[in-house]
């Protein structure tokens, strides 16, 4: 912390212009009454810079969804009065108080600086009143504007002196780590009971596995129940029909493979494609864990980099790894990303790919590699559509407005030839639209003969999408 240079208050202005006033009646009244005036600014200087500097204690969420805002509380204390000081024996004497300025109420002004990445809002001083020996505090909203690790910088205070006339001007230099990330209110919000492994009492799991499940109990015959599933010698025994209940396999290897190259710097609907992906991918990693899934993150571009191989990690671990990738205007290298998995990725696992591709001709590498990789592991492709190039492919071209004459015959033929001129260049954009849109048709086609599942989605759905298929996985027992 470090004190910087006193500045005048708006009070000082105002009893210097009166004093001023005094050299109207003569010269001894004008000197007096400044001399008296700095008489007192020396007393509350003197006083202001003998106040111990408060504590300063920020309160805030070390993670805030991108684009959201996260409440974030500053609690002043008395620096002789702070919480878990010593006995009031121990303390500074009210004599010895009153002298330094402790024994009045400190009237702060603050600010907080947000550091890269935040907005505050309100983005506008703060003011309280500190009382002696005792803490005040106040909140402001703190938005997420840019994904990544960022921290909270320093604060800026202003203490008022006893008389008003002075304001000391401090800076509080603290470093908070916060993480801005996408997908945690759809974490919050969007956790499906089904997708949590229920767990009674007096259920054993056995593992004789049918179709990737595990069995999980017998119990009676319901209407709508598999025939196959009839436990016959249960079924003997209780002189009723029983049927096996099971469940999906846990314990299998998720791995969220993310490209962060050009195609994934495609702003859809006011954010990254790469955003989306990364929203996505942490709400199945939570899916997984629940199940007792092992996961694991891959982030590449033109180079791997970041690798957390399969485990039992907290989210915030795989959060935080998320957290951290930029998404660059570079090709992609598939052959690295892929041979990172051959090497690292021994045990069959759940390969989620988010990516997109254009034709078939760019997605050539890809589709090799996911051809390779399906021999030993289950790949997933998600590619998030780009609803903006759908809409201009599926919407009415639009028309240039323009502002015809008052009967002018040379103004007509104008606005004339630049509607013509704007519809056929809707035209255009709409014909540019559909080939895009096709060769991206045929490049999935592509995908999907090789045996790859492939969810092609809408931004607005990409979560839904993700968690049916790896529903889909456990349920069918793919892996």
């Amino acid at each position: 912390m470090s004190g910087l240079p006193l500045l005048p208050s708006a009070r000082l202005a105002g009893l210097l212009a009166a004093a001023g006033v005094g050299f109207l009646w003569s010269l001894e009244l004008g000197l007096a009454l400044n001399l008296a005036l700095l008489a007192l600014v020396a007393r509350d200087a003197t006083r202001l810079l003998r106040t111990p500097v408060p504590t300063v204690e920020r309160r805030l969420p070390g993670r805030i969804d991108l684009g959201e805002e996260a409440e974030v509380d500053v609690i002043f204390g008395d620096a002789d009065g702070r919480r878990g000081a010593p006995p009031v024996q121990d303390a500074a004497p009210d004599s010895e108080r009153r002298a330094r300025g402790l024994a009045r109420p400190l009237r702060i002004q603050w600010t907080d600086d947000p550091g890269p990445g935040l907005i505050r809002r309100p983005d506008t001083p703060h003011e309280l009143l500190l009382p002696p020996g005792g803490e005040a505090g106040s909140s402001y909203h703190l938005l997420g504007a840019a994904r990544g690790h960022t921290y909270m910088g320093a604060l800026h205070l202003r203490v008022a002196g006893p008389l008003g006339l002075l304001w000391r001007r401090i800076r509080v230099d603290r470093t908070d780590p916060v993480s801005v990330q996408p997908g945690l209110r759809a974490l919050r919000e969007r956790r499906i009971p089904g997708m949590r492994p229920r767990r009674e009492p007096g259920v054993h799991r056995v593992r004789n596995h049918e179709e990737g499940r595990e069995f999980a109990r017998l119990r009676d015959y319901a209407r709508g129940d598999d025939p196959r599933r009839i436990d016959w010698k249960a079924t003997a025994r209780r002189g009723q029909v029983i049927v096996r209940e099971f469940e999906a396999e846990r314990s299998q290897s998720l791995v969220l493979a993310l490209d962060a190259g050009r195609l994934m710097t495609e702003e859809i609907e006011g954010r990254a494609r790469l955003d989306h992906s990364l929203g996505a991918a942490l709400l199945l990693a939570d899916a997984a864990r629940a199940h007792g899934d092992a996961v694991g993150v891959l982030l590449f571009a033109d180079t791997v980099q970041a690798w957390l191989p399969p485990g039992r990690h907290a989210l915030s671990r795989v959060a935080d790894v998320l957290a951290s990738v930029q998404a660059r205007r570079v090709e992609p290298d598939y052959p690295a990303a892929f041979g990172t998995l051959g090497r690292r990725l021994r045990r069959r696992s759940l390969v989620v790919l988010f990516t997109d591709v254009v034709d078939p001709r760019t997605s050539r590498t890809l589709l090799a590699h996911l051809s390779t990789s399906a021999r030993r592991h289950l790949p997933v492709l998600v590619a998030i559509r780009n609803v903006a190039v759908e809409a201009v492919a599926h919407g009415i071209p639009g028309r240039a407005s323009g502002t015809v004459g008052a009967g002018s015959p040379g103004s007509a033929e104008n606005a004339g030839s630049a509607e013509n001129a704007g519809a056929v260049e809707d035209v255009y954009r709409r014909a540019a639209a559909e080939e895009l849109m096709e060769e991206r048709a045929v490049a999935l086609n592509g995908v999907r003969r090789q045996g790859v599942m492939v969810a092609d989605v809408r931004p607005d759905a990409v979560m839904a999408e993700v968690l049916a298929r790896y529903g889909e996985v456990k349920r069918r027992g793919l892996l």
